[in-house]
């Protein structure tokens, strides 16, 4: 049986007696008796950085007489009462990430109580979302990130057919940006884009929906940018596409990455220039930079995050990455995306975007912040590592190194990052001062963008397995619950 909390129960008491003894004597009413009236407005959500529900209610409509105080149901079990207070939060130890919960409230005097009005609540994790004072405009920070659990998720997806185990549920359950891209029709694409964000916001409109926009054909793989451009038709499915997630957009709080691996578009342009010549080879830069002003336009409260590929991918140059940037629309954005398909050290991807965020204020593109991906960098390695230059090797893609066996492996493999948050200056991130200075500066978040847990991500996997997700969860060093604890060993 789950334990009760029953911090307020001698307040209760003490504060019904007073009430008695002022009150008119009058027959007790009958338990759920008509004259008792329920709690309205019942709401619930999952507190940030914590395994606990927050519940908040407004009184009856009617029939509120003298000494009501309410009590708080788990799944049909009294845990509290509250005296006059119309809020409360279920912190009790038995809540397991996953799993659904009955959330019910209930007016009561002495003996009497009013109908139960509940509802149910999904406990998954939800980000710490810290407004820092450096960064004050962030518009990731100082509200709730709608944590998708629907089956538009290839997580939640595989955790269902693994039969719901407890063991995998941290990764289904935790904020991911979710891929739209060529597999989801045009004709498709507006719908399914509405329906994910209806589901991440969980009938919250102010909640916050993160997204990754990965449409570009050809890119890479066997169509890959770097043998060709997009033909007349494939740019105009292209415009028809965007413009579809942006009308689906609309008003609704929305970020976005877009075009993950995007310094494809510099090597495009290198690669292509000498066939085709200069506008020619700057058609994707363009194509993104028209996207990024599309999907600025959608509506008021959409932040776009050009992806520019990673610190070690750039060999560490800003210049580069600074300039392609600008050909392809930040300056229609909030920023730009790193480390996305990439496992780099955090420290050098919070320095690089400081330094790019500084190369392009010199360009009169002031204010410009970063978003990093932690889903897979826990135990980091630079793309030399895996590819060594002047080896004859084959490029091994950073995607496709496997989950580690250890904690502290100290060969190049795959593990779990910083949970997704705004807070990202915590300690427990174990930066160090001129790091944390620099992040909270210049990013604004840490985001889940990739998905080891899915492998062949480089070529198209999307199956979930059970197995990466057991060997990532076991190796993870980072706790969502305890973000003020330095990290594990």
């Amino acid at each position: 049986m789950r334990p009760r909390v029953l911090g307020t129960a001698l307040a209760a008491l003490v504060a019904l007696v007073a009430a008695l003894l002022a009150a008119p004597t009058s027959p007790p009413a009958s338990a759920a008796g008509p004259s008792l009236g329920a709690p309205t407005d019942l709401r619930t959500t999952v507190v940030a950085g914590q395994k606990a529900i927050r519940v908040t209610w407004s009184p009856p409509s009617s029939g509120v007489p003298a000494g009501l105080a309410y009590e708080v149901l788990l799944d049909g079990e009294v845990v509290d009462t509250s005296i006059l207070e119309t809020t409360y939060t279920i912190t009790d130890p038995g809540l397991v990430v996953g799993h659904t919960y009955d959330v019910g409230v209930r007016a009561t005097v002495v003996a009497s109580h009013s109908a139960t009005v509940s509802t149910a609540q999904q406990l998954y994790i939800a980000p710490v979302t810290t407004v820092q004072s450096a960064n004050p405009s962030n518009p990731l920070a100082g509200r709730e990130w709608g944590v998708y659990t629907g089956l538009q998720d290839q997580a939640v997806i595989g955790w269902r057919a693994a039969g719901y185990p407890d063991k995998l549920a941290p990764i289904a359950m935790i904020h991911k940006a979710k891929f739209f891209g060529n597999w989801i029709p045009d004709a498709q694409v507006y719908q399914q884009t509405k329906d994910y964000i209806e589901g991440a916001q969980a009938g919250d409109p102010e909640r916050l929906t993160i997204l990754t926009l990965f449409r570009m054909f050809p890119w890479e793989g066997k169509a890959s940018i770097l043998q060709r451009l997009p033909t007349p038709a494939e740019q105009a499915s292209y415009k028809s596409y965007v413009t579809n997630v942006a009308r689906a957009i609309g008003d609704n709080r929305v970020a976005v990455v877009l075009q993950p691996d995007g310094f494809f578009a510099w090597k495009a342009y290198h690669t292509l220039k000498p066939k085709v010549g200069r506008k020619q080879a700057l058609l994707p830069a363009r194509m993104l930079a028209w996207t990024s002003k599309t999907l600025d336009a959608a509506g008021p409260n959409v932040s776009v995050y050009v992806d520019m590929g990673s610190e070690d991918w750039a060999l560490g140059k800003v210049a580069p990455v600074a300039k392609f940037l600008k050909l392809c629309g930040v300056e229609y954005a909030r920023g730009f995306s790193l480390d996305v398909s990439h496992k780099n050290y955090l420290d050098r991807e919070i320095l690089f975007a400081q330094k790019v965020s500084q190369a392009l204020a010199a360009m009169g593109l002031k204010n410009k912040h970063a978003v990093i991906d932690t889903s897979d960098n826990g135990q980091p390695f630079a793309g030399k590592e895996i590819n060594p230059p002047g080896s004859h090797q084959p490029y091994t893609p950073p995607g496709e190194i496997d989950p580690c066996t250890k904690k502290n492996q100290g060969t190049p493999c795959t593990a779990l990052g910083v949970p997704p948050t705004t807070d990202v200056d915590n300690p427990a991130w174990d930066l160090g001062a001129e790091v944390n200075k620099a992040a909270a500066r210049y990013v604004d978040a840490y985001l889940w963008v990739s998905r080891p847990w899915l492998p062949d991500q480089g070529q198209g996997g999307t199956k979930f397995s059970p197995d990466f997700a057991s060997r990532l969860l076991k190796t993870w060093t980072f706790s969502p619950y305890e973000p003020f604890t330095a990290k594990g060993t």
